[in-house]
């Protein structure tokens, strides 16, 4: 019994696991999840609105985003990113395998008349045939990934 009180007990090594597909891909997880990047008065899933805006901002002028910019946004939940860089003029795709954020987003963009991509699929192990000007990852995304998987993320971002 104190071996299995011990086991239950040990923290994982870190990234031993990952299980943000169980997070994102749940059906009531995804929806508290969306709720609260919904919610542009906290900083929980999403930054407050007021700095996501200072940060495409800030993006636009140093990348100088234009109608010509190709830009893909890995991790893109439901589009609050995305949908300020394509209002800069910016071609914009989203990748999320969170279904639930990516038809928020879809939606959003179509009742804002925006002409955004995204695609329902894991950018890690998703098949991503094209070239980006600019490929952002926004609240740590790639900081929660192991040394393996920054390794694929980099080696993608470089096709």
């Amino acid at each position: 019994m104190f071996r299995e009180l011990e086991h239950i007990n040990c923290l994982p090594a870190p990234f031993e696991c990952y299980t943000a597909h169980k997070l994102w891909t749940h059906e009531h997880t995804s929806e508290q999840m969306l709720r609260y990047h919904l919610d542009q008065e906290i900083d929980l899933s999403s930054r407050k609105g007021a700095f996501i805006d200072a940060s495409v901002e800030w993006v636009s002028s140093c990348f100088g985003i234009n109608s010509q910019s190709r830009i893909a946004d890995f991790g893109c939940g439901p589009g609050l990113y995305t949908t300020r860089l394509a209002k800069y003029g910016g071609q914009v795709t989203g990748i999320d395998f969170s279904k639930r954020s990516i038809e928020y987003a879809r939606e959003a963009a179509r009742k804002e008349g925006l002409d955004i991509r995204y695609l329902d699929e894991n950018y890690l192990s998703g098949e991503i045939h094209e070239t980006f000007d600019l490929i952002i990852m926004i609240m740590c995304d790639f900081c929660a990934l192991s040394p393996s998987q920054r390794s694929t993320m980099l080696h993608k971002s470089n096709m």
